[in-house]
């Protein structure tokens, strides 16, 4: 029955009319806690992960009546039961309550990335667990490939933990090298969307993590892949900047002004450390 229901509440644009959210999201949290089947958790977590826009826009100075951070915070914590299997299902199992579900986890991933543009849900999301989940999908994302999902890692990662205190990825790590390698060439195809424009200071970031000075540890193959791919998103933004107008919405475009700068950045010391390993 309560399955049902949440099909009947799928149909709903985003997450309802303003007076209607708060005891919808209430019904949305009950169905993502553990004794709900499967199909109720999944079908919930669907269904946030499409008002992810919405949910992202949420502030403490601005939510609809009856919406408060402490709901915030328990739809937080409703979303990782939601979206972590539970641990008497093997590895090996392959359906929806599996380790790895690439639908699933992309749905959750793509919730998550939305969610980080907003530096109170970065909060939420380092404090009840969703970080330590995202660092756990890295080597499934890396071993079957799903480039997809992948590429909205780094970009979490550099959003809720830019410093890198609680990552435990560098470059001198093979499933490392490869996500970052191939978040780029993501990037490469896409650097005219708003969204991957925003988050460019982002996978900079990330890129940058535990990154050696003088590329000890990082094979130079790697490094001169990498460079290639950075210069492909940085012609990208370039074009774009040469395009655009001054302003966006009758505001300056700081976001797009941020990306450049910082792949112009990030590219220039790529260049050094190429340049130092080549005179070794």
């Amino acid at each position: 029955m309560i399955g049902d229901a949440l099909l009947a509440l799928s149909a709903m644009q985003g997450l309802g009319s303003p007076a209607k959210q708060s005891s919808y999201i209430r019904v949305l949290i009950r169905c993502m806690s553990p004794p709900s089947p499967l199909r109720v958790r999944h079908a919930a977590l669907r269904i946030i992960s499409d008002a992810r826009e919405e949910l992202a826009s949420y502030t403490s100075d601005s939510m609809p009546q009856g919406v408060d951070a402490q709901l915030l915070d328990q739809l937080s914590c409703a979303l990782v039961t939601a979206a972590h299997p539970s641990y008497n299902q093997t590895v090996h199992d392959s359906g929806p309550n599996t380790y790895f579900h690439n639908n699933r986890d992309e749905r959750y991933v793509s919730l998550v990335f939305a969610l980080t543009t907003n530096e109170e849900w970065c909060q939420r999301l380092a404090r009840d667990g969703h970080l330590k989940r995202c660092i756990s999908l890295v080597d499934e994302v890396c071993k079957r490939e799903s480039w997809f999902l992948g590429s909205y890692l780094p970009v979490i990662f550099g959003r809720i933990d830019p410093s890198g205190k609680d990552l435990p990825f560098s470059p001198a790590q093979d499933m490392w090298r490869l996500l970052i390698g191939n978040t780029w060439n993501h990037y490469s195809h896409r650097v005219m969307e708003h969204d991957y424009i925003n988050a460019m200071p982002a996978l900079v970031a990330a890129t940058r993590l535990n990154f050696p000075d003088s590329g000890n540890g990082v094979p130079r193959e790697w490094l001169t892949d990498l460079i290639e791919k950075v210069h492909q998103v940085l012609v990208g933004l370039l074009v774009k900047d040469s395009n655009a107008t001054p302003v966006r919405n009758g505001k300056p475009d700081s976001l797009a002004d941020a990306a450049l700068s910082s792949v112009q950045g990030l590219y220039v010391d790529l260049s050094r450390i190429i340049e130092l390993m080549n005179t070794l």
